[in-house]
C-alpha cells in the first residue's frame, strides 16, 4: 500500500547558469508543495502503514532547512532546480524513512518533479 503526506515551504533561489536574458537567473521566490510517499504493509494492530505524526517528526526538520531560505545557500542545493530539490530531500530522508518510495516537489500552477531514487 502507498500512503503520502504533503508539506509546504516558501523559499528564494536563482539559477546562475542561465543566460543574462533569463528571468530565472535573478533571485526570485516560490511556494513549494512537497509530497512524501511511503510504501508498506498495513500494521494489523494499528491499521496504518506508518504513524503520520512520526513521519512529521522525521520530515519537518528537513523541510525547515529549506523554508524561508535562499536555496542556493543550502549545502547540496547550490543549483536548486526542482529536480535537485527532490533529490536533496530524498537523500536527507531516505536513511530516516526506509520505506520512502517517492518525493514530489511541486510549484503550484507551474510544474514540478517526482524523484524515486537512483
Amino acid at each position: 500500500m502507498l500512503i503520502f503526506k504533503k508539506y509546504f515551504f516558501d523559499a528564494a533561489h536563482y539559477l546562475s547558469d542561465l543566460g543574462d536574458n533569463q528571468n530565472y537567473k535573478k533571485m526570485h521566490g516560490h511556494s513549494y508543495e512537497v509530497t512524501i510517499t511511503l510504501s508498506g504493509e498495513v500494521n494489523q494492530d494499528k491499521n496504518w502503514v506508518m504513524d503520520l505524526e512520526r513521519l512529521d517528526k522525521l520530515t519537518k526538520p528537513v523541510i525547515s532547512l529549506l523554508d524561508h531560505s535562499t536555496l542556493n545557500d543550502v549545502v547540496g542545493l547550490e543549483k536548486p532546480t526542482s529536480e535537485n530539490i527532490a533529490k536533496w530531500l530524498w537523500l536527507n530522508l531516505k536513511k530516516k524513512v526506509p520505506n520512502l518510495v517517492r518525493v514530489e516537489v511541486n510549484r503550484p500552477r507551474i510544474g514540478g518533479c517526482i524523484y524515486s531514487g537512483e
